[in-house]
């Protein structure tokens, strides 16, 4: 049960697959590496226009390894759709039975601050939150901040505000209703005004390394779909993610749209 997706998903992914091996092999004197993934799916996914199955980021973070051979020593894989979960821990087993991974079926907004709290703070660890929605809250993000991890996050663009105008689901995505005079402004920039008021409060919670430009994934005709926020606690990672920004996308242009 491949999950539907767009031809642009490739762009994204691409970028998760270039860092991880790199991320492995900068964190290898760590007593262990942790992988979570936020919405996890079924593991591989059916681009619509092609029919094409690709793997997933649960897939791609199972066969990261460094040139030194590290890998990730525990995945913990959340997702809130129970065919998907299930499908997700079928192909693990059969694919990885040796792989210390986890399946968790559930709301993030739960399972993700319950999982945090029983792993070591001083473990590096990944956190992809991948998702089409206005998600997570930010008493989530806050959650895994105390810990040593970096996000990988999709940034919704205005599509999503528009479908939640009057909701206090978009006051819990940025934790603050700050959020809504820059929206009603109606200023040309909003969007960007809406990205630096997030990465901003990243910050204050310790993510002060991020890449001056983030990726924005775009529909093949050019419709503007979210950006992907990446931040960390470490210098080195803004470095990495920078190169990983310059290299080819997945068609094989040269540097990643921004």
């Amino acid at each position: 049960m491949a999950r539907n997706v767009g031809e642009w998903t490739k762009d994204k992914l691409k970028i998760l697959s270039q860092y991880l091996p790199v991320y492995l092999q900068a964190t290898t004197k760590a007593l262990e590496r942790i992988y979570i993934d936020g919405f996890a799916g079924p593991g591989s996914n059916r681009v619509k226009t092609t029919e094409e199955i690709i793997d997933g980021s649960p897939l791609i973070a199972l066969k990261a390894v460094a040139t030194n051979g590290t890998r990730f020593d525990r995945l913990y894989f959340i997702e809130l759709n129970g065919e998907a979960a299930q499908e997700l821990r079928g192909t693990i087993s059969q694919r990885y039975p040796e792989r210390n991974a986890t399946v968790i079926t559930g709301d993030v907004n739960l399972e993700l601050p319950r999982l945090i709290a029983t792993l070591p703070k001083r473990s590096p660890t990944f956190v992809f939150l991948d998702t089409e929605g206005i998600e997570p809250k930010w008493s989530t993000i806050e959650a895994v901040a105390p810990w040593k991890t970096e996000l990988l996050i999709n940034f919704p663009l205005g599509m999503a505000i528009n479908r939640n105008p009057n909701s206090q689901k978009v006051t819990h995505y940025f934790g603050t209703d700050e959020w809504r005079a820059i929206w009603e402004s109606s200023r040309s920039g909003r969007l960007r005004d809406l990205l630096n008021l997030y990465k901003n409060r990243l910050r204050t919670l310790g993510y002060e390394y991020t890449t001056e430009v983030d990726p924005l994934i775009r529909t093949p005709g050019g419709q503007d779909l979210y950006y992907l926020v990446f931040v960390s606690k470490v210098e080195p990672a803004k470095r990495i993610m920078k190169w990983v920004q310059e290299q080819p996308d997945s068609r094989g242009q040269l540097g990643f749209r921004f």
